[in-house]
């Protein structure tokens, strides 16, 4: 710190610094598990807006960027929280919703991940926990053709 720091802001420079906190296993999976419960609360209104944005998407450039920026979010936040399979998920949408030109093909693949999507809140919701896509052929479907 410099001296007019030092001089403005005394306390700053008087301070000793304290390790960061560092929290138990049992503290980051209550932590874990309540982000989860919030972003399952939140998910509803998620899914709406993006099946809106798909909709729309074939003819309205505004409406495919807002999907692409929807799946980008929900590819980050959903693994982010412990919902992997769904992240993924949401990377198929982000891709098809950038693929250029967009047409059938990028369309319907975002159409088939919405549409699991759906399925896969549906039942993270009713167990309240994440689930697991991996013996699902459509997941593994369109993960395959995604990439």
């Amino acid at each position: 710190m410099g001296l007019i720091q030092t001089r403005l802001e005394p306390e700053l420079f008087q301070r000793r610094w304290e390790p960061a906190r560092v929290c138990s296993p049992v503290q980051v999976d209550e932590a874990r598990a309540a982000l989860q419960m919030r972003f399952l609360v939140l998910a509803p209104r998620r899914i709406d807006a993006l099946r809106a944005a798909l909709l729309a998407a074939p003819g309205d450039e505004v409406a495919r960027r807002e999907m692409q920026r929807m799946g980008h979010q929900l590819h980050g936040t959903a693994a982010t929280v412990g919902f992997g399979d769904l992240g993924l998920l949401g990377g198929v949408v982000e891709r098809a919703a950038a693929a250029s030109p967009y047409g059938d093909e990028p369309h319907a693949r975002a159409a088939s991940a919405v549409e699991l999507i759906g399925e896969y809140l549906s039942r993270a919701r009713s167990e309240l926990a994440p689930i697991s896509l991996a013996d699902d052929p459509r997941f593994v479907t369109l993960l395959a053709v995604a990439r």
